[in-house]
Protein backbone atom coordinates (compact mmCIF):
# COMPACT_ATOMS: atom_id res chain seq x y z
CA UNK A 1 0.00 0.00 0.00
CA UNK A 2 1.39 3.09 -1.16
CA UNK A 3 1.13 6.42 1.55
CA UNK A 4 1.28 10.19 0.26
CA UNK A 5 2.23 12.48 2.65
CA UNK A 6 1.94 16.68 2.19
CA UNK A 7 4.34 18.34 0.22
CA UNK A 8 7.26 20.05 1.84
CA UNK A 9 7.96 23.07 0.23
CA UNK A 10 11.70 22.25 -0.53
CA UNK A 11 12.68 21.52 2.77
CA UNK A 12 15.92 19.21 2.12
CA UNK A 13 15.24 17.83 5.93
CA UNK A 14 11.42 16.81 5.33
CA UNK A 15 12.56 15.15 1.66
CA UNK A 16 14.71 13.05 3.52
CA UNK A 17 12.28 11.79 5.78
CA UNK A 18 10.02 11.51 3.10
CA UNK A 19 12.28 9.49 1.19
CA UNK A 20 13.62 7.15 4.26
CA UNK A 21 10.08 6.03 4.84
CA UNK A 22 9.28 5.18 1.68
CA UNK A 23 6.17 8.09 1.18
CA UNK A 24 5.09 9.54 -1.65
CA UNK A 25 3.12 13.20 -1.80
CA UNK A 26 -0.32 14.73 -2.54
CA UNK A 27 0.42 18.33 -4.50
CA UNK A 28 -2.31 20.14 -4.44
CA UNK A 29 -1.53 23.74 -4.23
CA UNK A 30 2.34 24.21 -5.42
CA UNK A 31 5.26 21.82 -6.88
CA UNK A 32 9.20 21.88 -7.38
CA UNK A 33 11.32 20.52 -8.93
CA UNK A 34 12.54 18.53 -5.95
CA UNK A 35 9.39 16.90 -6.12
CA UNK A 36 10.21 14.33 -9.01
CA UNK A 37 11.29 11.19 -8.62
CA UNK A 38 9.03 10.43 -5.86
CA UNK A 39 5.33 8.89 -6.00
CA UNK A 40 3.03 12.10 -6.98
CA UNK A 41 -0.42 12.39 -6.71
CA UNK A 42 -2.15 15.70 -7.34
CA UNK A 43 -5.30 16.98 -5.57
CA UNK A 44 -7.57 19.49 -7.32
CA UNK A 45 -7.78 21.68 -4.76
CA UNK A 46 -11.44 21.19 -3.85
CA UNK A 47 -11.16 20.35 -0.32
CA UNK A 48 -8.83 23.57 0.65
CA UNK A 49 -10.88 25.66 -1.53
CA UNK A 50 -14.06 24.03 0.90
CA UNK A 51 -12.24 24.27 4.09
CA UNK A 52 -11.38 28.12 3.78
CA UNK A 53 -14.48 28.81 2.71
CA UNK A 54 -13.55 30.07 -0.74
CA UNK A 55 -14.91 28.99 -4.15
CA UNK A 56 -12.85 26.41 -6.40
CA UNK A 57 -10.52 27.97 -8.56
CA UNK A 58 -10.09 26.10 -11.99
CA UNK A 59 -7.20 29.03 -12.78
CA UNK A 60 -5.32 27.65 -10.20
CA UNK A 61 -5.83 23.96 -10.90
CA UNK A 62 -4.57 24.52 -14.62
CA UNK A 63 -1.80 26.54 -13.31
CA UNK A 64 -0.68 23.75 -10.64
CA UNK A 65 -0.90 21.25 -13.45
CA UNK A 66 1.48 23.45 -15.73
CA UNK A 67 3.60 24.16 -13.36
CA UNK A 68 3.89 20.39 -12.34
CA UNK A 69 4.47 19.97 -16.17
CA UNK A 70 7.06 22.40 -16.00
CA UNK A 71 9.10 20.41 -13.24
CA UNK A 72 9.13 17.15 -14.59
CA UNK A 73 6.98 15.28 -12.73
CA UNK A 74 5.38 12.09 -13.91
CA UNK A 75 1.97 11.93 -11.66
CA UNK A 76 0.42 8.39 -10.31
CA UNK A 77 -2.70 9.96 -10.82
CA UNK A 78 -5.02 13.22 -10.70
CA UNK A 79 -7.90 14.13 -8.70
CA UNK A 80 -10.59 14.94 -11.10
CA UNK A 81 -12.60 17.77 -9.89
CA UNK A 82 -15.29 17.28 -7.91
CA UNK A 83 -17.91 19.76 -5.26
CA UNK A 84 -17.35 18.62 -1.60
CA UNK A 85 -20.42 17.65 -0.03
CA UNK A 86 -22.65 17.87 -2.50
CA UNK A 87 -23.20 14.27 -3.83
CA UNK A 88 -24.89 13.49 -7.21
CA UNK A 89 -23.69 17.22 -8.56
CA UNK A 90 -20.20 16.37 -7.54
CA UNK A 91 -20.31 13.13 -9.85
CA UNK A 92 -21.96 14.68 -12.75
CA UNK A 93 -19.20 17.34 -12.77
CA UNK A 94 -16.16 15.06 -12.68
CA UNK A 95 -17.94 13.10 -15.51
CA UNK A 96 -18.24 16.13 -17.43
CA UNK A 97 -14.82 17.21 -16.22
CA UNK A 98 -12.77 13.66 -17.08
CA UNK A 99 -13.62 14.58 -20.86
CA UNK A 100 -11.78 17.59 -20.71
CA UNK A 101 -8.69 15.49 -18.76
CA UNK A 102 -8.47 12.65 -21.17
CA UNK A 103 -5.94 11.14 -21.30
CA UNK A 104 -4.42 11.74 -17.62
CA UNK A 105 -4.75 9.48 -15.16
CA UNK A 106 -7.57 10.40 -13.49
CA UNK A 107 -9.20 9.42 -9.88
CA UNK A 108 -12.78 9.82 -9.58
CA UNK A 109 -13.82 11.31 -5.92
CA UNK A 110 -16.67 9.54 -4.15
CA UNK A 111 -18.06 11.09 -0.99
CA UNK A 112 -21.52 11.19 0.97
CA UNK A 113 -24.38 10.90 -1.28
CA UNK A 114 -23.21 8.74 -3.90
CA UNK A 115 -23.69 5.00 -3.92
CA UNK A 116 -21.88 2.13 -6.26
CA UNK A 117 -25.33 2.33 -8.25
CA UNK A 118 -24.55 5.62 -9.01
CA UNK A 119 -21.15 5.31 -10.62
CA UNK A 120 -22.09 2.39 -11.91
CA UNK A 121 -24.13 3.75 -14.28
CA UNK A 122 -21.34 5.80 -15.59
CA UNK A 123 -18.47 5.13 -18.20
CA UNK A 124 -15.41 4.49 -16.28
CA UNK A 125 -12.88 4.09 -18.40
CA UNK A 126 -11.58 7.58 -18.23
CA UNK A 127 -9.94 6.66 -14.76
CA UNK A 128 -7.58 4.36 -13.18
CA UNK A 129 -8.67 5.35 -9.49
CA UNK A 130 -11.48 5.42 -7.08
CA UNK A 131 -10.70 8.05 -4.35
CA UNK A 132 -12.70 7.90 -1.17
CA UNK A 133 -13.45 11.07 0.63
CA UNK A 134 -16.39 12.56 2.17
CA UNK A 135 -17.41 12.53 5.87
CA UNK A 136 -14.72 10.70 8.68
CA UNK A 137 -18.38 8.24 9.19
CA UNK A 138 -19.30 7.78 5.86
CA UNK A 139 -15.71 6.82 4.28
CA UNK A 140 -15.18 4.58 6.58
CA UNK A 141 -18.30 3.04 6.52
CA UNK A 142 -18.54 2.20 2.76
CA UNK A 143 -14.12 2.14 2.50
CA UNK A 144 -14.37 -1.74 2.01
CA UNK A 145 -17.16 -1.12 -0.44
CA UNK A 146 -15.41 1.00 -2.92
CA UNK A 147 -12.49 -0.62 -2.78
CA UNK A 148 -13.87 -3.74 -3.76
CA UNK A 149 -15.67 -2.30 -6.36
CA UNK A 150 -13.11 -0.54 -7.93
CA UNK A 151 -11.29 -3.82 -7.95
CA UNK A 152 -14.08 -5.59 -9.70
CA UNK A 153 -13.65 -2.23 -12.64
CA UNK A 154 -9.79 -3.47 -12.90
CA UNK A 155 -9.33 0.30 -10.97
CA UNK A 156 -7.31 1.07 -8.15
CA UNK A 157 -8.50 2.43 -4.56
CA UNK A 158 -7.21 5.48 -2.45
CA UNK A 159 -8.27 6.35 0.57
CA UNK A 160 -8.19 10.07 2.00
CA UNK A 161 -7.30 11.50 5.22
CA UNK A 162 -6.09 8.16 6.89
CA UNK A 163 -3.66 9.72 9.23
CA UNK A 164 -3.77 7.40 11.97
CA UNK A 165 -2.61 4.04 13.03
CA UNK A 166 -5.95 2.71 13.47
CA UNK A 167 -7.37 3.75 10.03
CA UNK A 168 -3.68 2.75 8.08
CA UNK A 169 -4.38 -0.87 9.63
CA UNK A 170 -7.89 -0.89 8.45
CA UNK A 171 -6.84 0.69 4.96
CA UNK A 172 -4.45 -2.53 4.57
CA UNK A 173 -6.58 -4.70 6.17
CA UNK A 174 -9.31 -4.32 3.42
CA UNK A 175 -6.98 -3.58 0.25
CA UNK A 176 -6.67 0.07 -0.35
CA UNK A 177 -4.02 0.26 -2.65
CA UNK A 178 -3.02 3.11 -1.68
CA UNK A 179 -3.82 6.00 1.17
CA UNK A 180 -3.15 9.45 2.32
CA UNK A 181 -2.39 12.19 5.07
CA UNK A 182 -0.52 15.23 5.26
CA UNK A 183 -0.49 14.98 9.53
CA UNK A 184 2.82 13.11 9.08
CA UNK A 185 4.28 15.89 7.65
CA UNK A 186 2.35 18.43 9.21
CA UNK A 187 2.69 17.20 12.96
CA UNK A 188 6.01 15.54 12.55
CA UNK A 189 4.30 12.56 13.60
CA UNK A 190 6.81 10.28 11.24
CA UNK A 191 5.98 7.63 14.54
CA UNK A 192 2.84 6.66 12.92
CA UNK A 193 4.13 5.78 9.71
CA UNK A 194 6.98 3.91 11.26
CA UNK A 195 4.84 1.79 13.78
CA UNK A 196 2.95 0.93 10.66
CA UNK A 197 5.40 -0.35 8.49
CA UNK A 198 7.34 -2.76 11.58
CA UNK A 199 6.94 -6.57 10.38
CA UNK A 200 5.10 -7.41 13.55
CA UNK A 201 2.20 -5.49 12.29
CA UNK A 202 1.35 -8.03 9.89
CA UNK A 203 -0.68 -10.42 11.86
CA UNK A 204 -2.39 -7.20 13.79
CA UNK A 205 -3.47 -5.73 10.49
CA UNK A 206 -5.26 -9.32 9.54
CA UNK A 207 -7.40 -9.22 13.25
CA UNK A 208 -8.34 -5.30 13.14
CA UNK A 209 -11.68 -4.24 12.87
CA UNK A 210 -12.57 -0.70 12.70
CA UNK A 211 -15.15 1.72 13.91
Amino acid sequence: MQIYTGTCKGSKSELEAIASHGLGMCVSSECEKSYKGFPIFIDNGAYEAFRRGMPWSEARFYKLLDRCWDCGIICDFIVCPDIMCAGLKSLEHSMKWSEKLQPARLALAVQDGMAISNVDRNDLSQFTHIFVGGSVEWKWKTAEEWVKYAHSKGLKCHIGRCGTLERLRYAKKIGADSVDSTSWIRNKSWHIVEEFLKPSQINLIDEIEFN
